[in-house]
């Protein structure tokens, strides 16, 4: 079946900005007077939103404190520190081109999520973008993929969602709509095993193949 909405996550899977998100982590942690944590540390935490990224490095009375400094400092670290994903433009102009419905579903706040696909060119591609800051619960709750689904009219066997982690493969069963993962993200290839997504991917580009091949 032609698969009329493509629906993506944005971190890990169509975009690589954790160097800024570690970058604005570090600040923060150095801010309040925390030692610095490793690269891998911060990008393994990335995926569930600031609101729950926040809580994993800085004690609770200091919670709201980091928060405002990390998302302060972060929407200037985004600048010139983020970047496309291999495939991602690719993928991107073949959905537009063939006339599909894509639509962004991520955890970040929309302050930041916006200004990373402005700043990255890709903006024009999306009918409709959701964030995390614009849901009740966030994933790995379904709520986000079915307020899409609603704004599309359109029935969740014709959707496919795309994203880079476990939860991602969760939030997508939930939904009840094909989950496809990238192994581009925070979650270790045997997390997305185990999660037991429709299809995992090396890259994008092998979305982009299933699509020249008619098979999506």
């Amino acid at each position: 079946m032609k698969k009329k909405l493509f629906i993506f996550d944005l971190d890990g899977t169509l975009i690589d900005a954790y160097i800024s998100i570690w970058e604005t982590l570090l600040h923060t942690l150095k801010t309040l007077g925390y030692p610095p944590v490793d690269f891998q540390t911060a990008k393994r935490a990335v995926g569930h939103g600031d609101k729950n990224y926040i809580p994993r490095f800085f004690k609770p009375d200091d919670v709201d404190k980091a928060s405002k400094i990390y998302r302060e400092y972060h929407l200037k670290s985004l600048n010139g520190k983020a970047k496309l994903l291999p495939g991602a433009k690719d993928l991107l102009e073949v959905l537009k081109q063939t006339q599909r419905n894509i639509a962004v579903a991520s955890n970040r706040p929309s302050e930041s999520g916006i200004l990373l696909v402005r700043n990255l060119g890709i903006e024009h591609f999306f009918d409709k973008m959701m964030f995390g800051d614009q849901v009740t619960n966030q994933k790995p709750d379904p709520e986000i993929l079915i307020k899409i689904l609603v704004y599309f009219k359109i029935d969740r066997e014709n959707a496919i969602f795309v994203g880079d982690m476990d939860i991602d493969a969760a939030t997508g069963k939930k939904a009840g709509i094909d989950t496809f993962v990238v192994s581009t993200g925070s979650s270790t290839i045997e997390e997305l095993k185990t999660s037991n997504p429709s299809r995992i991917c090396n890259s994008l580009f092998e979305i982009l193949e299933m699509l020249k091949q008619g098979l999506l």
